[in-house]
């Protein structure tokens, strides 16, 4: 792989650091800033994917996406939820989020004609929004549970105070929704516009107990120009450990 720098990214790094500041602490906090968003949009090219002929193959089908179900045991994940005050929800989506952009395949996608893998994934979550309707929330990845948790209850309050359905067009992103009354056995996301789009699309269902445990229905719909049956085995195995340990 080659690394690529995303020249947003730059821009975005050189406006923040551009001019005198004021104090060591405006300082600091800018260069956090700015290595931040430097994060986000860095990428590396791939030159020499695996799956070239597989993404080829896919990329003449009109609707590359398709779906999966499967259940994961969220009892130890809930108890610790209950044990801390955190928000449900957001515990399920970081818990997970943790063990998809550990795994490669779902952090590729096509920029112009180059194949990319990004470094890591931003989160936008779908909020309840006034009038019985819903927003979108967008978290930075926090590689911390609890930095992330102290700061979700606010940012998932200040999200749902309006409708704003602009962010999160972004690549570098994985999305995720939930609904908390309905123990589906199938889930079938709206695809993504853009067939070429690779931003992985996970739902959560009612949690439900079974036998002393805790179980938890998702939904994932991915793209097959980038994750295939073994990628979504990986990601079976890699949330149902993370959901096993959590924090």
């Amino acid at each position: 792989c080659r690394r690529r720098r995303s020249t947003r990214g730059l821009e975005a790094g050189e406006r923040i650091g551009r001019g005198h500041v004021a104090g060591d602490a405006i300082a600091s906090r800018r260069r956090r800033r700015a290595d931040k968003i430097l994060l986000l949009l860095s990428h590396s090219l791939l030159t020499d994917y695996p799956r070239r002929a597989h993404f080829e193959f896919y990329r003449a089908n009109p609707r590359p996406f398709y779906s999966v179900t499967f259940e994961l045991d969220a009892t130890r994940l809930r108890e610790r939820l209950a044990d801390e005050g955190a928000p449900v929800y957001a515990g399920l989506c970081w818990h997970f989020h943790r063990a998809l952009q550990a795994l490669d395949a779902f952090r590729v996608r096509l920029l112009g004609e180059d194949l990319v893998l990004y470094d890591a994934l931003q989160m936008g979550l779908t909020v309840p929004a006034p009038r019985r309707t819903f927003t979108f929330a967008t978290f930075v990845w926090e590689p911390e549970w609890s930095r992330f948790a102290a700061g979700a209850r606010a940012v998932l309050a200040k999200a749902s105070e309006r409708i704003d359905l602009s962010g999160g067009a972004a690549p570098d992103f994985a999305y995720y929704t939930t609904l908390p009354k309905v123990p589906f056995l199938g889930f079938t996301h709206v695809p993504l516009a853009d067939p070429t789009a690779g931003q992985p699309e996970t739902a959560f269902g009612r949690i439900d107990e079974r036998q002393g445990r805790f179980v938890v229905p998702v939904g994932v719909q991915v793209n097959h120009l980038f994750v295939d049956g073994g990628d979504l085995g990986d990601l079976f195995e890699a949330a149902q450990s993370s959901f096993a340990n959590p924090g």
